[in-house]
């Protein structure tokens, strides 16, 4: 599949979200992310499921969890009745340190609710869903500030520490058994390691991590912070999913 379209889609889709964003009204009606909508939409279009249509909004985008009724996903792509993909969009702007955790929590939350609920049957003992997350993050200088670890008798789990070959000389426990301060990776290389692991746990199909400066918004700046986590291997991976349903829509029985 062709993506020589996506950059500029991205680069718009991120101006959009700082315009819309910084006009009030997006914040408060969950409109920032819409312009990757249409990106989402193309891609599944473009691989093969000319038919399928993406869905928003809450009488449109409720999907049943298990351990809740439903949730609404931000965008929904349906085909022939089936469901295709479920992806959700975040954003992370300023507040860096206060609402990591919280983004963390709400992310672990409905994938679990999701997940779970595909492997109980709740679309079908054939369901072939694609999952996905994406959260646009500021990058600043708070965002990619690298604050302090300080916890006093377990060690934080390999990755978080800025540097790792210092984990067993002066991260190493005390006399009393107590571990001392440490500096930690930077806020925007935490959402990196959440989104890598959400997917190393298959807990969602793809991830993707957007960090866009805030200046000349209009512009859409952004970049990618690992391979992994890039948009454009998010597509590909919802590209090459939706290529697999066509094929297998296509054979002859």
């Amino acid at each position: 599949m062709d993506f020589n379209w996506l950059d500029e889609r991205v680069k718009d889709a991120v101006g959009k979200f700082w315009t819309t964003r910084d006009g009030g009204l997006g914040v408060l009606a969950g409109k920032t992310l819409d312009a990757f909508v249409h990106i989402i939409e193309k891609t599944v279009r473009d691989s093969g499921l000319t038919n399928a249509k993406a869905y928003t909004g809450k009488n449109t985008s409720q999907l049943p969890g298990f351990f809740r009724p439903h949730k609404c996903w931000d965008v929904v792509v349906i085909d022939n009745g089936k469901l295709i993909a479920a992806v959700e969009f975040k954003s992370q702007v300023g507040s860096i340190g206060n609402n990591f955790n919280n983004r963390t929590e709400e992310v672990l939350g409905s994938s679990l609710d999701l997940r779970t609920a595909i492997e109980e049957s709740a679309f079908g003992d054939d369901a072939n869903i694609f999952t996905g997350y994406i959260i646009v993050v500021e990058d600043s200088e708070a965002s990619r500030a690298t604050p302090n670890i300080n916890m006093s008798f377990f060690p934080v789990m390999t990755g978080f520490l800025l540097d790792e070959s210092a984990r067993n000389i002066s991260y190493a426990p005390r006399d009393d058994a107590t571990y001392p301060r440490a500096k930690g990776i930077s806020y925007i290389d935490r959402y990196d390691v959440m989104c890598k692991r959400l997917m190393m746990k298959g807990l969602y199909t793809a991830t993707a991590l957007i960090a866009a400066p805030k200046e000349a918004p209009t512009q859409g700046r952004y970049n990618s912070v690992s391979a992994q986590t890039s948009i454009q291997t998010f597509m590909l991976k919802l590209a090459n999913h939706c290529e697999v349903i066509d094929s297998i829509n296509n054979q002859t029985l």
